[in-house]
């Protein structure tokens, strides 16, 4: 069976035209091959290549870049998709990235309501499809000795009968009975006053 695993941001402000390019750099390799070819872009030891926005790059003589913000934003969604992965019982090192989304999100507006024309908003989803078997982590047995017991499953503590404490628990029903007829003479005295 073949399982479906996204990640999804919207409204990053990231170049759109970046992005697109990062993530055809990216797809169809496992996760961890391409978060180390994006910290190698960060430290500028390799270049995304410029394929599709070949205007937009940056690199001498060859139409390629070293985008710094839609590379961190993208290392820390595949950080996500690799934990959604690891959460659902999947071998997280055989994850690929298979397809992705990539949308304009809204301008930003001023509290005035007027448009801030010239920001970048960026939406992405990314996308793996998995056909690996799902391992749950099982959970640990507790032995029988060490299950607690519900209130209402504990007995009662059995004291041993002797003349004393037959004695002690008669006073204290008389003390309790006197004490209750005292307070209902005063409640209704006071009734009656009133």
């Amino acid at each position: 069976m073949v399982t479906k695993l996204q990640v999804k941001r919207e409204g990053m402000p990231i170049s759109l035209k970046h992005t697109h390019e990062i993530m055809e750099a990216v797809k169809g390799k496992q996760i961890a091959k391409a978060d180390v070819l994006l910290k190698k872009v960060l430290k500028k030891q390799e270049y995304i290549p410029f394929k599709k926005y070949s205007s937009k790059g940056h690199k001498h003589g060859v139409p390629a870049g070293y985008p710094q913000k839609a590379t961190k934003q993208v290392i820390s969604m595949l950080g996500e998709l690799k934990a959604n992965a690891k959460n659902m019982g999947f071998d997280e090192s055989k994850i690929v990235v298979s397809s992705y989304s990539l949308g304009r999100g809204g301008y930003p507006r001023f509290s005035s309501g007027t448009v801030y024309r010239h920001g970048k908003r960026t939406n992405l989803t990314i996308y793996s499809l998995v056909d690996q078997e799902r391992k749950m982590p099982e959970k640990k047995q507790v032995a029988d000795d060490k299950v607690e017991k519900s209130p209402t499953d504990v007995e009662p503590v059995k004291e041993p009968k002797n003349e004393e404490n037959l004695e002690i628990t008669d006073e204290k029903q008389e003390k309790q009975t006197s004490q209750e007829s005292n307070k209902s003479t005063e409640n209704n005295d006071l009734k009656a006053e009133k």
